[in-house]
């Protein structure tokens, strides 16, 4: 690929439990630069507190999702696909096993059968985009002794379905451009850095990531910002220029818009919702 983004940035999600069930796990070296990791439950069934301390927090990660469920006592399974979001919100968790694959959001395509139009805060069946993904693998990982063998099962699957030529150099290259440039860059810089036309970067945009470029340079500029204000020393002012607000209500409002909280509550709470650093 033409940029491993992977390598110059990453992003922050959720920690989803306290309870010491949940875990997020490294793919393997083949898999690192398309899948940001796989995550799930440690076992198959959890004792959870009802408490606002369990209560799961997602925000927005850039990340598209397969996620796979079951009911112990049910013996039933099933298997969804997530597209990015674009907002934060709250969820209870409960005690059922859960695994989950996590892809970044320009690389979700590279294993589907189908462009990714229309994915923006989807919740689809799996098997809409990855034909054949709940038979060959919803039982498998449900019967599997653990979540390590699960991620084995996991990216055998991946690694048969990865098909490279379907990156989009335009799309890569934006996104590098969004990156280098701490989101402080507009439609119109990435087509001409692209030498292509708005129209055809929009049309490509939303086929490889389901979002248009200026979704993708909101949702990346605010979680260089998020990662900004998990840091000890972290200064608005300076945020502001950082990462090209017009001021600091701006970036306040544009932080609030995302994150669904204010900087000051979202910093206030992040050692009862957040992992800051990924747990692998």
């Amino acid at each position: 690929m033409p940029f491993r983004l992977n390598e110059i940035f990453t992003t922050v999600t959720s920690n989803p439990t306290h309870s010491g069930n949940y875990i997020e796990i490294e793919p393997c070296e083949d898999l690192k630069p398309y899948i940001r990791c796989f995550w799930g439950t440690r076992h198959r069934r959890a004792v959870i507190i009802t408490n606002e301390k369990n209560k799961i927090w997602v925000n927005p990660d850039i990340c598209m999702d397969i996620m796979v469920t079951g009911n112990p006592d049910l013996n039933s399974t099933g298997s969804h696909f997530c597209g990015v979001n674009n907002f934060s919100y709250s969820a209870d968790e409960n005690d059922c096993f859960c695994f989950g694959i996590r892809f970044y959001a320009w690389s979700a395509v590279l294993f589907a059968d189908e462009v990714m139009n229309g994915v923006l805060n989807a919740f689809l069946d799996a098997d809409a985009y990855f034909s054949g993904f709940a038979r060959e693998l919803n039982e498998k990982l449900f019967d599997a002794e653990s979540i390590y063998e699960r991620k084995v099962i996991a990216e055998k699957f991946l690694l048969h379905r990865l098909n490279t030529k379907r990156e989009n150099p335009d799309v890569m290259n934006s996104i590098y451009c969004i990156i280098n440039n701490n989101g402080k860059v507009g439609v119109d810089e990435l087509s001409n850095y692209c030498v292509i036309s708005k129209r055809q970067l929009e049309r490509r945009f939303a086929e490889y990531t389901g979002v248009s470029p200026k979704q993708m340079i909101n949702l990346i500029r605010y979680q260089l910002l998020w990662q900004e204000c998990l840091k000890y020393h972290f200064n608005v002012l300076d945020a502001v220029e950082k990462f090209g607000y017009y001021d600091q209500s701006h970036l306040i409002r544009e932080f609030k818009k995302y994150h669904g909280m204010s900087i000051n509550n979202a910093i206030g709470n992040v050692s009862h919702f957040y992992n800051t650093k990924p747990h692998f």
